[in-house]
Parts: structure tokens; C-alpha cells; sequence
């Protein structure tokens, strides 16, 4: 079977679980003897290349930009059609969009159009909430769906104050005044609005092109049906279950401390470790949390989270980790934190810390929560509550809880790939009956 995978970056040169979960995918599918492409865009250049990646598959960089460097859709939309029709291609493998200047919704749309089989595996929730917390006002848990005034009242007003409780009364009332036409083509209203508009239009591209969507959660396939996805167009893959040396498992009883992975920003809850560190150093003295990931500046600050971590010597800047050295490291530490505030769709993390047995600790977040439950891998603390994340810190730290890490069965790259293989099948024979 000839599979394209498409992404906006290839890995190694985007490090996001979007592109390694890509990687390791195309290397299962040509490992089960299909031929594999992985197509990517090639920015501000007018001209296709290819090249060779991981165990053989073929990369393909199609025109990013016309022959005056201009960003023509129409052009780069062509492009890649045509690479994809002149190689071939039976089923294009969609993983990630990017707006006009990457992976377009535009590209699946004529992708289909050409009668190539089409195949979506969201990887984020931000597809469709504008804020990516699924979390109503930045409060209440929400189901999801796309609804303008509500959506756009949220993205407006759930980060507007330092006041949890006041930017919810805002979104509420923000969520009224928005269903008035008069309010909605106010100038710097326009701009939320039209953010949630890109959400409608690209989840209603994705309704009426996609032959299959792939969900890698439960409650997202409940977020994907509300959003008006038929049912037997969706398919649940679960997130992988990586392979680990054994050797690192005898080492258990040596662990000290916590770890946070992932990118150090307010997003990822990162000041919440920040605002624990003087109560550990005066109630838990000689606990630690070591911080790995890339760091992006503070918004809202001319310094940065890095900058600030220099005030304690309990919560500690470790750098970014290569991903060979993520589960060495995690194996040192007595629990990983993931303290996010927004909706984590199935994080490849929480996976690698029950395949070690090291507990979870994570907000109450859908793709966190459910992952913790499925697998009895870690403990759930209350969505923004510093208190109750030092309490579960606490819980661990004096050993309060046995976790049984119930592990799945087949659930390796080559097995899922396996899956996948389903799913290309019954696409295209539904182009073959027709």
C-alpha cells in the first residue's frame, strides 16, 4: 500500500509528539512492507524535494511558495496534488494543520477531490477550542463543542483577569452580548470572532473530507461526534506503549524527587511548581521537582520562568532532554508532575511513566484523566488548585498509594501501524465500490 504521512515538520527537526509519533509510525508501516512517504511543506521555496529519513521511507518537501515567493494557495495546493498523484499515493495519512502557510485544510479537501483515500489523527485539542483548555471561562468543564458566542467569550475572557471566579462571570456575560450581531462586528471583538469562525470552517472540512478520523482518546471521539463527525467514520487508536529497557526497572527503590516534562510555559502549568517551592522547602525539605523541556518567555513578563527558577534550589531548570534520554531519566525520580491547564489529548509522557512504573501526577484535564484511570497509573489533582497539587506531591513523597500500571497488550508502533492498516483498507475499498 503506498501512504503518505503529512505534517507541517519531519523529526528530528520538529521534536513535538506530533512529529515523533509520525516518525515511528512511517517506520512501523514500511517495516509491514507498504511503501511509505512522509510529505512535509517546503517554506518560502518554490521548488519540490525528496530525500530519504529513518528506515527507508521517502520525504517528500513540496512547494511551500509560488515561483515570485508569493503564498499562493492555489498554488501550493497544486503542488502538492501532484506529487502526491504523480507518485501514486492510495491513501494520504493527515496529522497535522497549520493554516495557509503549512498543512492546510485546503490540501485535504482537494486531496479528496483528486480521489485519494483520506485519513485524520488529531493530535491536539486546540483543533477545536480556541484556548485548548476545554475548560469553559478557564473554570468549567466543557463538552467541546463549537458554539460562537460561547466560544468566543471564552477565548476573549478566560485569561482576562488574575481572578479565576471574575473571568468566569466575564466569559458569561462576554457569552450573551456576543449573540448580538451589533457586538460581534465591534473591531477588536471581530478578532476572537473570527478565531472560532477558522474552527467551525476547518472541523466542517474535516466532516466533509475526511474518510476516517482517528482518535487516540475515548472522550475525544465523544468531542469529534458533538462536533458533528458520523460515527462510523471514527476509529480509536490508542496511544502507544513505548518499549523500555527491563534493566531499568531493578532500579525503583533509588528513586528520589519529581520531574515535570514538557514545554516550560503557563499553558503547562509550569508557575504552579514555581508557587510550591517555598512550602516544600518549609514543609517537605529535601523534596524536589527538576524541570526538562524548551522554554518559551512569559507573556506576560519581561523575564522568563527560567529566570525566575533561580530563586530556589528546590525547583530546579534541567534543560531539554534528547528523546533517548527521556526514560533513563524519568527512571530516576519517584513521580512525573503534569500540571497543564490545557486538554492534553494522550500524552505519549503519561505512557512512558507507566511502562517504567514511575506514577503520574496531572490535572484534572480529559486526555490526563483518562489515561490515568485506564492504566492505574497516578493520582488526579483538582484543575488550577495549588493546594491540592502539594497534597497529591505529599501523598506520593510518604507512599500512600500502590498503583497496579496496568499495561496494554499489543499496543507497540508495529501493532498500531497494524491498525492503521484497517483503517487505510476500508477507505479505500469505499473508493473501490464506487
Amino acid at each position: 500500500m503506498k501512504i503518505a504521512i503529512v505534517t507541517n515538520f519531519l523529526y528530528p527537526d520538529g521534536i513535538g509528539g506530533t512529529e515523533l509519533y509520525c516518525y515511528q509510525l512511517a517506520n512501523a508501516l514500511l517495516e509491514r512492507g507498504n511503501e511509505v512517504y512522509w510529505f512535509v511543506p517546503n517554506f518560502n521555496e518554490p521548488v519540490t524535494i525528496t530525500g530519504r529519513r529513518g528506515k527507508g521511507f521517502t520525504v517528500v518537501k513540496f512547494a511551500g511558495v509560488d515561483t515570485d515567493h508569493q503564498m499562493t494557495l492555489a498554488y501550493t495546493t497544486a503542488s502538492f496534488v501532484k506529487e502526491m498523484k504523480d507518485r501514486d499515493i492510495r491513501v494520504a495519512h493527515f496529522n497535522e494543520f497549520g493554516g495557509h502557510e503549512g498543512v492546510s485544510a485546503e490540501l485535504l479537501t482537494e486531496t479528496r477531490r483528486a480521489e485519494i483515500a483520506t485519513v485524520v489523527t488529531l493530535h491536539l485539542a486546540n483543533y477545536v477550542c480556541q484556548t485548548g483548555m476545554l475548560h469553559y471561562g478557564g473554570i468549567e468543564p466543557c463538552n467541546g463543542r463549537i458554539i460562537l458566542s460561547r466560544c468566543s467569550s471564552c477565548s476573549l475572557c478566560s485569561k482576562m483577569t488574575g481572578s479565576p471566579a471574575v473571568n468566569l462571570s466575564l466569559t458569561r456575560l462576554f457569552n450573551a452580548a456576543f449573540k448580538i450581531k451589533a457586538v460581534r462586528s465591534i473591531p477588536k471583538i471581530k478578532t476572537f470572532i473570527s478565531g472560532v469562525n477558522l474552527k467551525e470552517t476547518f472541523i466542517s472540512s474535516v466532516r466533509e473530507n475526511a474518510d476516517a478520523v482517528v482518535s487516540l482518546t475515548k472522550w475525544f471521539i465523544d468531542v469529534l461526534k458533538i462536533n458533528g463527525i458520523a460515527a462510523d467514520k471514527i476509529s480509536y487508536i490508542p496511544q502507544v506503549s513505548p518499549e523500555i529497557d527491563r534493566n531499568l526497572l531493578q532500579d525503583k527503590n533509588k528513586r528520589q524527587g519529581f520531574m515535570f516534562i514538557g514545554r516550560v510555559n503557563e499553558e503547562k502549568g509550569v508557575d504552579m511548581l514555581l508557587s510550591l517551592a517555598s512550602r516544600l522547602k518549609k514543609e517537605m525539605p529535601g523534596v524536589f521537582i527538576d524541570i526538562y523541556g524548551p522554554h518559551t518567555p512569559h507573556k506576560d513578563a519581561e523575564g522568563t520562568y527560567i529566570a525566575n527558577l533561580e530563586d530556589y534550589d528546590n525547583v530546579r531548570y534541567r534543560g531539554v532532554l534528547k528523546p533517548e534520554e527521556v526514560l533513563p531519566v524519568m527512571n530516576k525520580y519517584r513521580a512525573v508532575v503534569l500540571p497543564s491547564r490545557v486538554a492534553e489529548m494522550a500524552s505519549l509522557v503519561i505512557m512512558e511513566a507507566n511502562k517504567l512504573m514511575v506514577p503520574v501526577i496531572a490535572s484534572d484535564v480529559p486526555g490526563s484523566t483518562e489515561l490515568i484511570h485506564q492504566y492505574d497509573c497516578g493520582l488526579i489533582f483538582k484543575y488550577r488548585s495549588v493546594d491540592d497539587l502539594y497534597q497529591k506531591i505529599r501523598e506520593i513523597e510518604t507512599g500512600d498509594h500502590q498503583f497496579s500500571f496496568r499495561q496494554p497488550g499489543n499496543n507497540d508502533f508495529y501493532h498500531t501501524a497494524g491498525k492503521y492498516e484497517e483503517v487505510y483498507a476500508r477507505c479505500l475499498e469505499q473508493y473501490e465500490m464506487n
